[in-house]
């Protein structure tokens, strides 16, 4: 039995992977079809050039860079669980497996340049300054990094940093449940600006009846003289 929870999260997406192909596939996930995979695909395709190149990190069954790229953007996307990149090159595309640590540790595995690289509801643990250092070497100078994720002010239970509990209750489906990191607006910007970062927006899609945020969308920069 795996204890720590980083190592939970990981094994998770092993365990949950057919039942999370099946939810994003079937549409059974409520805030993606209300919102936030067209608010990610809208951010990525505005500042992105004809044919642009767009790492998706974290890709899972592999749905963005699909939509990336009917969308005339060149798409790759890594994931740690290899029955999600099973699934992900069973419906077309390029992907590799291949885990945060291990890009830390080797950021050339990721290729590139990439004029963006996208992180979807991916970036989940409590340590992600070696992944994102890795990212933005990969990326192009000028390159961009979208972060999506749960927007903080709609997360119940204290304001601060720590480890959490997803059980996908709402989205249909049996799932193992799922510990993550749950992180503060202002330890976002710490995170992005201790990887080498700027953040040069902040998206926050709504709801359709325009009460809630839905998420919480990161765009950031490396300035070029980082690279």
């Amino acid at each position: 039995m795996v204890s720590d929870l980083p190592s939970r999260l990981r094994q998770s997406w092993h365990a949950n992977a057919d039942a999370w192909t099946h939810a994003v596939r079937e549409g059974t996930i409520p805030s993606r079809e209300s919102g936030t995979d067209a608010a990610i695909v809208e951010a990525v395709v505005r500042s992105l050039p004809p044919a642009g190149r767009v790492l998706d990190v974290g890709c899972g069954e592999g749905w963005l860079c699909r939509a990336l790229a009917a969308l005339g953007a060149e798409t790759h996307g890594v994931d740690a669980s290899e029955p999600l990149v099973s699934a992900a090159r069973d419906a077309g595309g390029s992907y590799d497996v291949l885990s945060f640590d291990d890009a830390g540790l080797d950021p050339s595995r990721l290729g590139g340049p990439y004029e963006a690289a996208v992180f979807n509801f991916a970036l989940l643990d409590d340590a992600p300054g070696g992944i994102l250092r890795a990212v933005r070497r990969a990326l192009s100078p000028g390159g961009r990094v979208y972060i999506q994720t749960v927007h903080p002010a709609t997360v119940g239970g204290p304001y601060r940093d720590g480890w959490r509990e997803e059980t996908f209750t709402s989205f249909g489906g049996s799932f193992e449940p799922m510990p993550w990191y749950f992180r503060t607006f202002g330890s976002w910007v710490r995170v992005l600006t201790g990887a080498g970062f700027a953040v040069i927006d902040v998206i926050e899609p709504l709801a359709p009846a325009g009460d809630a945020p839905l998420s919480l969308l990161l765009v950031a920069e490396a300035p070029l003289d980082a690279f």
